[in-house]
């Protein structure tokens, strides 16, 4: 966890600036209530404070860590921009669900359907355990299905967003081609943890076989 973190940290410094996530909406549809995650404006735009985001996305990867390793289905709805079907095969390489978008009435009756997704048909079976919304504004009437069966929503958050009904905010503008890069990495690398733990503990047997 403490490695996974480090690189993290390293990762959102690194690319959050250089990548332009920091800058928001423009002032003039700003959310008020989102000062609170604010540096300031700028130029008319809102601008992030970068250190409340990775205050923020700290608590979201260990969520989302802690269900990923323990073999807990997460829901995605949406995808990062530009890399969608890229995303929608490493979400079907971990066996975590992909939509495009929800449709109307899914968290109502969600078992054993089929829906389409980008790289193929995908077949839910059991209720998911977390969802990740990928635009909290498009698919703002999916909340009041998901209150009922009682599922954690995490999200990232522009400053333009309604974010009142988000269990776990993560405020950056994703919204853009670089956007998509940063996050689709930063779910490549927390999905590829699981892959090392089992290369680290391989490699660990292999040498007290060399003992023997």
């Amino acid at each position: 966890m403490k490695n996974l973190q480090k690189g993290i940290n390293q990762f959102v410094l690194q690319k959050f600036i250089s990548y332009g996530l920091h800058i928001g909406s423009l002032k003039s549809i700003w959310n008020p209530d989102f000062k609170p995650f604010l540096s300031g404006f700028r130029n008319n735009f809102c601008i992030l404070n970068p250190n409340l985001t990775l205050l923020y996305l700290r608590r979201s990867i260990k969520i989302l860590l802690k269900a990923h390793l323990s073999n807990k289905k997460i829901l995605f709805i949406g995808a990062p921009i530009g890399l969608e079907k890229e995303f929608s095969m490493l979400c079907s390489k971990n066996k975590h669900y992909f939509m495009e978008k929800a449709p109307y009435g899914f968290f109502t009756n969600y078992k054993n359907k089929i829906y389409p997704g980008f790289s193929k048909s995908i077949q839910i079976t059991q209720r998911p355990d977390l969802i990740f919304l990928f635009n909290p504004s498009l698919d703002a009437m999916v909340f009041s299905e998901i209150k009922v069966l009682d599922i954690p929503v995490i999200s990232f958050i522009n400053s333009d967003d309604d974010y009142s009904r988000i269990d776990y905010p993560i405020p950056a503008n994703i919204r853009s081609q670089k956007g998509g890069l940063f996050i689709y990495n930063l779910f490549y690398h927390l999905f590829s943890t699981k892959e090392l733990k089992y290369y680290k503990k391989k490699s660990k047997l292999d040498k007290k076989a060399k003992k023997i």
